[in-house]
């Protein structure tokens, strides 16, 4: 024997098994596509609870999508919603010293709804930057009281405790400018 032989011999192995088919996984649809493994039968039944959970998740995702009636009621949700809060409008916000707390400030403004129902308004978003742009603090301020007759005016405010109301600072709107309860549809 020669010393090629043994080389000559794994070249013949590896034509053979390149010729042999291979299996590819694919997708399962059911039941019975699924290959059962375990050598006994506790093992057997393990993995096959384990396959019919796998299955079952499929299928709770397909009925967990969203209908078409839903995503059409969320949508006139949302163009409510946008009408609603592009019906209020703010004016007179700003910044005012608390005297009796040095470095703090009052920010207050008037929110007034042009809708012609009432609207619950949970809080009014705002932000302030200082003279340069940078953004120094957001929050929300609740208006009193929160649900706002059509064409009624309410007031709104906020305690800062480190905001000095410098003239230079700007407050303005957040997007969303409001948090609006439609609960009462």
């Amino acid at each position: 024997m020669n010393s090629n032989s043994p080389i000559l011999a794994i070249k013949i192995l590896l034509s053979a098994i390149a010729i042999l088919p291979i299996a590819v996984p694919t997708t399962t649809n059911a039941a019975e596509d699924i290959v059962i493994i375990g050598e006994t039968a506790a093992q057997k039944q393990r993995f096959q609870t384990y396959w019919q959970q796998l299955l079952n998740l499929n299928q709770a995702a397909e009925r967990a999508k969203p209908k078409p009636q839903a995503q059409s009621l969320q949508a006139a949700r949302e163009k409510k919603l946008e009408k609603i809060t592009h019906n209020l409008y703010v004016e007179d916000i700003g910044l005012d010293y608390i005297i009796q707390l040095n470095g703090s400030s009052q920010l207050s403004g008037i929110l007034t709804n042009r809708n012609d129902i009432p609207v619950t308004v949970l809080a009014v978003n705002y932000e302030i930057l200082d003279r340069s742009g940078y953004l120094l603090q957001t929050g929300s301020a609740q208006p009193k009281p929160s649900t706002i007759a059509p064409g009624q005016s309410v007031t709104f405010a906020d305690t800062l405790w480190t905001i000095d109301p410098d003239e230079g600072y700007e407050v303005r709107l957040l997007d969303p400018p409001f948090q609006v309860s439609l609960d009462s549809e």
